[in-house]
């Protein structure tokens, strides 16, 4: 990433969530209110945009986080150990999947506010998306950050094509906001070290030699509107593998230190996988992941342990 580029989108970060700021879009929501009035992404009220007693429902249903990498199928594998640096009796090292905490399940009031949030532009939903995920993130911290050992926040990255439409990166917004509010937890920091490869894994493919199928390009070629919507696990997880890489800083910062991957939804776990991959790659290791919501497994396909 071009460092003008990052130094730029954090300075709007910090004047968007200014007190003056947050003050004036109070009043113009207010305002707005008045002459073109807002419905609820949920029920339909007038008046807000997420009415008192939808707000009330989305905060109970991400109010009690709970690991949730049981019914990511496409998740990695990783060596789980009980000290969190590895050490101890070998015999006490098991492997299974990246462990992942969930402020909730995607349910339909939950699903609601996050797709407004996330793909109709309503940045005025920030506020309860970034609490749910505040949540979550200190449930995990309290396992993964131990005593002098920062951990980096590394979150998913969003495609430059799907950040031009929307206007603004999710995840880093919500991240933005907690990190100038001071909620993320004791002993972290924001680390956005990965990017989205130019062409994506078509990209790859061709500066690799790999072996170009009408399938190898029909899932290379995937990124754009609707991403990875409606695809089986095998096509998610080929659609983006090696779609990724880290960013210019994140090749220097990278090595040798803990990182926990913050996502928005999880569903097969493949797009969290290929931000391990990259991170591992550069020497990293990942203690996790955490999302504001994971979709309920399929039924009798939940991952099982080891």
């Amino acid at each position: 990433m071009d460092p003008s580029a990052s130094s730029l989108r954090r300075t709007l970060d910090v004047v968007f969530f200014s007190r003056p700021v947050q003050r004036l879009a109070r009043a113009v929501s207010g305002f707005c209110a008045l002459v073109l009035p807002a419905s609820c992404v949920v029920c339909g009220a007038w008046d807000s945009s997420l009415c008192p007693a939808c707000l009330a429902r989305f905060r109970r249903d991400t109010a009690r986080a709970f690991r949730a990498e049981a019914g990511a199928l496409s998740l990695p594998d990783v060596r789980r150990a009980r000290d969190p640096r590895g050490a101890g009796d070998p015999a006490e090292v098991s492997f299974g999947a990246l462990p992942v905490v969930a402020a909730g399940r995607y349910g339909p009031v939950v699903a609601a506010v996050l797709l407004a949030y996330k793909n109709h532009g309503h940045v005025d939903l920030a506020d309860p998306a970034a609490r749910a995920l505040a949540a979550a993130l200190h449930a995990a911290a309290r396992d993964a950050v131990a005593e002098n050992d920062e951990v980096l926040l590394v979150p998913v990255p969003t495609r430059s094509s799907s950040r031009r439409r929307r206007g603004y990166d999710p995840v880093m917004l919500l991240l933005s906001h907690l990190r100038r509010s001071a909620a993320l937890p004791a002993g972290t920091e924001l680390g956005p070290l990965v990017r989205h490869r130019p062409f994506g894994r078509l990209a790859w493919l061709l500066r690799s030699g790999g072996r170009l199928s009408a399938r190898t390009l029909l899932t290379a070629s995937l990124p754009g509107r609707g991403g990875q919507k409606g695809l089986g696990r095998r096509q998610r997880r080929a659609s983006v593998l090696h779609s990724m890489d880290t960013t210019r800083r994140g090749r220097d910062v990278l090595a040798g230190r803990n990182c926990i991957v913050v996502d928005d939804v999880l569903t097969t776990g493949a797009t969290i996988s290929e931000v391990h991959r990259v991170l591992v790659a550069n020497g990293a290791r990942v203690l996790g992941a955490v999302v504001i919501a994971a979709t309920a497994p399929p039924e009798g396909r939940a991952r099982g342990p080891g």
